[in-house]
């Protein structure tokens, strides 16, 4: 007796494979109490300030982005390959990809240490601006870099988009 068993190949939907982009980032929906862009502080943080008294690069995007470019570049490959063969929407793919950057990059925020945050920083007090009026800043009790009251690492975020052809 013989059994003869055929495979049918599923045919890929082209209306699956779809064409798109994830932005990583802070939004210009977070914003601090004093309506300041968390963007601004972020991208403060990211470069420095070149002010007196101004604030050291703690870069933190750039490095969890270069560090781990081959390892994205690998996971977009192979995401998109297993969403052509299981005939799945590929901008779930960009979505999954989104939350994967999202987290390499709290987690560098996280790792960050140095520069140390400024006696200042921690424990507030009157700041004396050259040629400016003197602010009072607050001090946020902690010397982790980058870390207050979690708001800039909560909200990195992603957004995925169809780029319609």
């Amino acid at each position: 007796m013989v059994m003869r068993v055929t495979v049918q190949r599923k045919r890929y939907n082209p209306e699956m494979l779809k064409s798109g982009v994830v932005r990583v980032g802070f939004f210009e929906d977070k914003k601090y109490d004093d309506d300041l862009p968390v963007a601004q502080v972020a991208r403060w943080n990211e470069f420095g300030t070149n002010v007196d008294h101004g604030v050291p690069p703690r870069p933190f995007m750039r490095p969890a982005v270069f560090e781990k470019k081959k390892e994205f570049t690998e996971l977009l490959r192979s995401q998109y390959r297993q969403a052509i063969k299981d005939n799945r929407n590929t901008m779930l793919v960009l979505h999954n990809f989104g939350h994967f950057v999202v987290e390499a990059i709290r987690s560098q925020i996280d790792s960050v240490h140095t520069p140390e945050n400024a006696p200042i920083t921690i424990h507030g007090g009157w700041l004396g601006r050259k040629g400016k009026k003197s602010v009072y800043i607050e001090g946020k009790g902690g010397s982790k870099p980058l870390y207050d009251t979690g708001f800039m690492l909560n909200s990195v975020d992603y957004q995925a988009e169809e780029v319609k052809k």
